[in-house]
């Protein structure tokens, strides 16, 4: 199973997001005084609540959608690990392992003290 990440072009980043709710902060807030005020100078209640109401709409059409202004700083995904620790592509890898499997298994060896009188001393870690 291969662990690609799927992200589409258009995907909203992280900075994106910040911009997003920054920009729906301040719409929200500046329609809502606009609203209030103009409400308040014509004795209308419902004004208020129309103005609050139109600046929601415009701040839903620019911050919900995946605009590409938004996804200026994209995520840059890592490449998966091998076995060795080696950073390969998926293509590399399948390769590598096609390889592997015709070739025998290495065996491991043991590192060797050079210690005084041949004798290797074990401590505990």
């Amino acid at each position: 199973p291969s662990t690609r990440h799927n992200t589409s072009p258009t995907q909203m980043d992280f900075e994106g997001q910040k911009l997003a709710d920054k920009l729906h902060q301040i719409i929200t807030a500046a329609f809502g005084v606009i609203g209030f005020i103009y409400g308040y100078l014509q004795q209308r209640f419902g004004y208020t609540m129309y103005i609050s109401m139109v600046g929601l709409c415009i701040s839903a059409i620019i911050c919900v959608p995946d605009w590409g202004f938004l996804n200026k700083n994209p995520l840059k995904w890592q490449k998966p690990l091998s076995e060795e620790g080696d950073s390969v592509d998926t293509d590399e890898k399948e390769e590598n392992e096609g390889e592997a499997a015709t070739q025998a298994p290495k065996p491991k060896t043991k590192k060797k003290s050079s210690g005084k009188g041949g004798k290797s001393k074990k401590t505990k870690r």
